[in-house]
């Protein structure tokens, strides 16, 4: 019975929710508290030039970011999971909440007093999205998640990386595990990339926010709705 189902309105975080970028955050978090700068040098040394190979299109940008997002586990390798959150429970303070985006904030607002339940899907770690979404409200987050053993984490992730299919995998396991009956066909999904595309497909309410290029020409053939947001400084 369609009464019987929630509506999910699920939110992006950086570059939708946001205006930050959570290896910024780990970066200032590091030079910060002075401690992994030579493995926050040799991430940066080995990831600048592939991005900027990835823009003049002679290395794939998939590939830059899937390897992107993987390896940023390695700034993490032998904290406990109480360390880890202790390093997000910073980030999230000291760097990312100045920089939420007030009209974003107050779209998720409307669709918490709507009865929908918000959903942070993001290629972030869950460590962190657990964090930020409690102080924003979110009723699930899923994202990418750290490897750890013994409680030490071993500085990779379990696949799959939260970004392109694997958020799609990764909200139909959060559905499964969670035995949610939800109503995709009148839920709202909220991204600024391309490979959101998939996650766009699976909802009858997709909405691009300050769209790439190559997701703005999707939207626009596919006549899905485009929104602007300012960045948080502006609002």
């Amino acid at each position: 019975m369609l009464e019987d189902k929630i509506i999910f309105a699920i939110f992006d975080f950086d570059g939708t929710l946001t205006d930050g970028h959570l290896w910024k955050g780990i970066a200032a978090h590091h030079k910060a508290k002075k401690i992994k700068r030579w493995s926050l040098f040799t991430y940066l040394a080995r990831h600048i030039p592939l991005w900027l190979a990835s823009k003049i299109k002679v290395y794939s940008e998939e590939k830059n970011r899937r390897e992107w997002g993987e390896d940023l586990a390695v700034l993490f390798k032998g904290f406990s999971l109480k360390k880890t959150k202790e390093v997000f429970e910073w980030i999230t303070i000291e760097y990312f909440m100045p920089l939420l985006r007030k009209d974003m904030l107050g779209l998720l607002k409307e669709h918490q007093n709507q009865g929908h339940k918000i959903v942070l899907l993001s290629g972030m770690f869950v460590e962190f999205l657990e964090i930020v979404g409690s102080k924003i409200g979110a009723d699930y987050v899923q994202g990418t998640r750290l490897a750890f053993t013994d409680n030490v984490c071993s500085g990779t992730i379990i696949q799959p990386l939260s970004f392109g299919k694997g958020k799609v995998k990764l909200l139909k396991d959060l559905i499964l595990n969670n035995q949610l009956n939800v109503d995709l066909k009148n839920s709202f999904a909220y991204a600024d990339s391309y490979y959101d595309e998939y996650i766009f497909e699976m909802v009858g309410n997709p909405i691009a926010v300050n769209p790439d290029t190559k997701l703005r020409v999707i939207a626009e053939r596919e006549r899905w709705k485009i929104i602007t947001s300012e960045p948080a400084a502006m609002i």
